[in-house]
Formats: structure tokens, C-alpha cells, sequence
């Protein structure tokens, strides 16, 4: 082999080593910017944990590599309190206004946006909890 056909050879090698790299990078953050909608009953917020704890109702998509949540399960969100809006976890409550931790009362139902959280694999960070009124409930409230 001549020294020019080495060398496009190695070129050729790392340019694709290259492009399987990226690509695993690329699934990886795919799964973690899509955001996973779980239906759960508020049990507890640990502060000194910056998590939530909630029973499961409806567990939504499974995500690869992690444990499915099961109705029934409980489920521990990481959660990020402060920060900007674009880091923290926001709350909102069932009037439409931003709320705190403080304000989920145990056995409220909510609407948890998750993604899979960094470091441990069956973490999961909460990026927004909406507290709601499930349909079956809203026809006592007017009544």
C-alpha cells in the first residue's frame, strides 16, 4: 500500500468513527429533551432532596434503558426549585398562576413533565408539574 492510500484509508476510518459517535450523542439527547408526561397524586416535597414524591395513575411512555413506572408505583421526581425559568422546575397551579412546592397539597392530582435525569439511571428531573382537575371530577365542582 502506498503512503497516500494509508492515509485516506485512516481518514476514511476516523470520519466514520466520527459519525457513529455523534450519532449515539445524538440519540442520547433526543431521549432526554423529549419529555415524558406521567399523571400522578401529590404525596411529599423533599426540600433538603430538591424532590418530589407522587403515587402513579397514569405512568405515560416508557423510556429506553430505565424501569417502566406502573400505576400504583411511587415515583420520586428530582426537582430544581430556584433558578430561571428555563432551568428550574416550574409549578402551575389548577387557576393557571405559578406556585411553589409549598402550595401542592398531598393526594392533588397533577400533570408531571419529566426527562430522564444526569448521573443515576433511574433518575427522573421534573421540568414542570401542573397541578389539575382530572374530567371526572370537574362535573362535581360546577355542580
Amino acid at each position: 500500500m502506498t503512503r497516500r492510500s494509508r492515509f485516506i484509508t485512516a481518514a476514511a476510518a476516523v470520519a466514520i468513527g466520527a459519525f457513529l459517535v455523534s450519532g449515539a450523542v445524538d440519540a442520547r439527547a433526543q431521549t432526554r429533551s423529549k419529555q415524558i408526561e406521567t399523571e400522578a397524586k401529590f404525596v411529599s416535597f423533599d426540600s433538603e432532596q430538591n424532590s418530589i414524591s407522587a403515587l402513579v395513575v397514569k405512568p405515560g411512555r416508557k423510556v429506553k434503558g430505565m424501569s417502566k413506572l406502573r400505576k400504583g408505583d411511587e415515583a420520586v421526581f428530582q426537582v430544581k426549585p430556584e433558578g430561571s425559568v428555563l432551568t428550574r422546575t416550574t409549578v402551575k397551579l389548577e387557576s393557571g398562576t405559578a406556585g411553589s412546592f409549598e402550595d401542592l397539597e398531598p393526594g392533588r392530582r397533577l400533570r408531571i413533565f419529566w426527562i430522564p435525569g444526569e448521573g443515576e439511571i433511574e433518575s427522573r428531573f421534573a421540568r414542570s408539574i401542573s397541578v389539575f382537575v382530572p374530567a371526572e371530577e370537574q362535573g362535581e365542582l360546577v355542580n
